[in-house]
């Protein structure tokens, strides 16, 4: 084989090379969205940071928003795969809402710069995250509507808006105030409200 049979054999394809950028795109634009929120930071800011022309960044993506909703929709897909594979894989019961619940809180560990964009309250990122929590709605809904999951008389539109509701606020808490409770704490707390509440057994008077 020559130098350049083997040169060529080991060259990154042009969709890989595409790929590749893409990629640093979207590790720059998270970092600089984290760093100064989306209001503050430009495209040539996104490529300056990954080392790249400033033209560059039209080739991939048409503006701001389209990479930030883009490391959004990833990331929520990633979510939905590990929640659906909590319920299908976590036993039943309190096993399955607990390993829901580790799903979730795992997520948000790998996650923490995406959650703080998301939920900062910015006008930019306002919107994408009623789209989120929709989705994250219509996906529980349907996934216990599906396995009949939960028990007469609960609504799953319901129950799915009061769960992601719950959730949501408890991350956007736990990622801005990690010492306030360990992951673990908050995972058996999760399980434990939605699996029975907060209803204490009464005790038999002595």
């Amino acid at each position: 084989m020559s130098v350049t049979e083997s040169h060529s054999r080991f060259r990154p394809s042009r969709s890989e090379r595409r790929a590749a950028t893409q990629q640093r795109l979207r590790e720059s634009g998270l970092e600089l969205f984290a760093e100064q929120g989306l209001h503050a930071v430009t495209t040539h800011d996104i490529a300056h940071h990954a080392g790249l022309a400033a033209g560059t960044f039209y080739l991939h993506f048409s503006d701001k928003q389209a990479l930030f909703h883009e490391i959004v929709h990833s990331a929520v897909e990633d979510l939905r795969e590990a929640l659906r594979a909590a319920v299908s894989n976590g036993g039943q019961g309190q096993d399955r809402v607990r390993a829901h619940a580790i799903a979730l809180l795992d997520f948000a560990s790998r996650n923490q710069r995406v959650i703080r964009i998301l939920f900062s309250g910015e006008r930019d990122a306002a919107a994408l995250e009623q789209d989120v929590l929709n989705a994250l709605a219509d996906s529980t809904a349907r996934t216990h509507r599906e396995r009949q999951t939960l028990p007469p008389g609960v609504e799953p539109e319901v129950f799915a808006q009061a769960l992601v509701g719950m959730f949501a606020r408890v991350v956007i808490w736990w990622v801005e105030n990690p010492h306030a409770a360990t992951k673990s704490q908050v995972i058996e707390t999760l399980a434990q409200i939605q699996y029975s509440g907060t209803q204490t057994t009464p005790q038999e008077p002595r």
